[in-house]
């Protein structure tokens, strides 16, 4: 496809028809193959989601790939998405303003998407009462232009930040969840996490309550999350999966490339082959990635090229990742830094494009947890990552490429 082709414009996309948008059964059958079409050919246009999946109990099927996008300032791409046949959307109320983004499609569209949203981590503490929940509930739904919404999450279970593993066992907040439920504000509820305790907050609460969705932070670089989700898949809890394009972003790949394919799209099919997933949530800042994408959707077998396109990734990026849901430095630390935070924060500046959020996140750090204080460190952190990461040396540089 062309360059002329490539470059919807806003006001020309919306006069589209909407004929191939998906309908309120969201999930209609799937095909069979979407890797093998270079992206530069006409057929790319062709390009639809092949794989719908039920999303646990919830009586849905969503599709296989999603939409997530934590800075989208225009309901455009989101809207191209949905021509392609996605039919699940994820936000938050703290990524900007795109609950407001998405309300722009509602009430014409809402029932096209199953739309997630998750409120504020700083909400969720051992004092957090039911208004404050009903309370922030009702902000989401009036930002989202609509009476409900399907999913509502406890955004960033897991992380030492906010607070331990009692946060969340607060009876008012389950109470809260349940009762909008009642209401009709919310459909079903659940918790989302990449921090490095996430796994003893998925399982207390898969275990405790009658949470409806989990959504951790894994990808082909993760390991240890297999027995949490095959203890949500034997309790039919929906599993999104998030981050799992680790940072394949501006790495240099392209060794590994061939007839038009990427790498990120390897590592979707990889994660579509894993067990006990039911959707990926992928962040699209463009056109052209909505395309990328989706032409992974369906059937996740991977040929003897692809896996070696696998393997040359990981050989370029193991030993500088900073894992999600690893806590294996937390403790290494005597004066308490937040390594994985800071390595987090570097990878957003470094292979996100998200400079100015990276800076500002490192910014709003107490000063005595910086990396600054890493330079004259005897440094006791050395060892402690169990995939080999020289922590004090990447510590020194995020300090640098993070301050202003």
């Amino acid at each position: 496809m062309g360059e002329s082709k490539k470059r919807i414009s806003r006001r020309s996309f919306l006069g589209r028809s909407t004929a191939g948008i998906l309908g309120a059964g969201l999930g209609l059958s799937a095909g069979s193959d979407a890797w093998g079409q270079d992206r530069t050919s006409a057929d790319d246009r062709k390009q639809m989601i092949r794989g719908y999946r039920p999303f646990g109990r919830t009586g849905y099927k969503v599709s296989d790939i999603s939409f997530g996008n934590a800075g989208m300032q225009d309901c455009s791409l989101l809207e191209y998405a949905m021509e392609r046949g996605i039919n699940y959307v994820d936000t938050a109320r703290q990524y900007y303003d795109m609950e407001k983004v998405i309300g722009q499609i509602f009430p014409q569209k809402r029932g096209k998407l199953f739309v997630t949203t998750k409120l504020e981590p700083e909400l969720f503490t051992t004092e957090t009462t039911e208004q404050q929940i009903q309370t922030a509930i009702e902000e989401s739904l009036k930002r989202l232009n609509t009476d409900y919404v399907d999913g509502c999450l406890v955004h960033s279970v897991g992380d030492p930040n906010l607070g331990g593993p009692e946060r969340i066992r607060n009876p008012a907040i389950i109470n809260a969840f349940l009762k909008a439920k009642k209401a009709g504000k919310i459909r079903f509820w659940g918790a989302s996490s990449h921090g490095p305790k996430m796994v003893e907050d998925f399982e207390w609460l898969l275990d405790n309550t009658d949470i409806d969705i989990i959504m951790p932070g894994m990808n082909f670089l993760t390991k240890g999350l297999e027995p949490v989700l095959a203890r949500a898949r034997s309790k039919k809890v929906a599993v999104v999966a998030m981050k799992s394009m680790s940072a394949a972003k501006k790495i240099d790949y392209s060794k590994y490339m061939k007839d038009g394919r990427t790498a990120r799209q390897g590592l979707i099919k990889w994660m579509l082959g894993q067990p006990n997933i039911d959707t990926i949530s992928i962040s699209m800042r463009s056109f052209e990635e909505v395309d990328e994408f989706v032409a992974a959707s369906g059937d996740p077998r991977l040929s003897s090229r692809e896996k070696k396109v696998l393997n040359g990734y990981a050989s370029l990026l193991s030993g500088d990742y900073c894992r999600p849901g690893c806590d294996g430095c937390l403790e290494a630390c005597p004066h308490r830094v937040p390594i994985h935070d800071i390595l987090r924060y570097r990878l957003y500046f470094n292979n996100y494009g998200r400079e100015k959020y990276a800076m500002g996140l490192y910014a709003s750090l107490p000063e005595e947890k910086k990396a600054s204080r890493c330079s004259d460190c005897a440094g006791q952190c050395a060892g402690s990552c169990p995939y080999g990461l020289e922590i004090k040396s990447r510590l020194i540089m995020a300090h640098g490429e993070l301050t202003v």
